[in-house]
């Protein structure tokens, strides 16, 4: 795998207008993280993004450690699954569930996974058991 960075001057129109070989229309454009000096109007960060870290999981009476994935999904106030409010990166299609890596008689997966949860305006709710 080769990977190449180079740091572009500008925002994306003049990225696009400068450097036309390296950023074309099918270039993903991932936002800087937290709040730019200056808000413009129409501008809408409301997004949330969960890192999942890790379990801690017992085989109790098993002999073996557990097989363990993850499946996350962002529900509304009724329990209904909100279509394409997941997002696993920049460029990638939101998605309407997470599915992390599966972890194979681990008694302590680490994923440190991190993804977005992009619901426009809609009121998040949060449960933890």
């Amino acid at each position: 795998l080769w990977v190449t960075v180079k740091m572009l001057v500008g925002d994306v129109i003049q990225a696009r207008k400068d450097y036309p070989h390296l950023v074309d229309r099918t270039t993903a454009v991932a936002r800087k993280l937290g709040f730019p000096e200056i808000i413009m109007p129409g501008d809408i960060r409301n997004d949330i993004y969960i890192t999942l870290l890790y379990g801690d999981f017992d085989k109790y009476n098993k002999t073996t450690q557990r097989n363990v994935e993850v499946i996350m999904c962002v529900c509304d106030e009724e329990g209904k699954v909100l279509p394409n409010a997941v997002c696993l990166g920049a460029g990638d299609r939101p998605v309407s569930e997470y599915r992390s890596v599966v972890y194979y008689q681990v008694k302590q997966p680490r994923w440190m996974e991190t993804l977005k949860v992009c619901c426009g305006n809609l009121p998040l709710y949060f449960f933890t058991s």
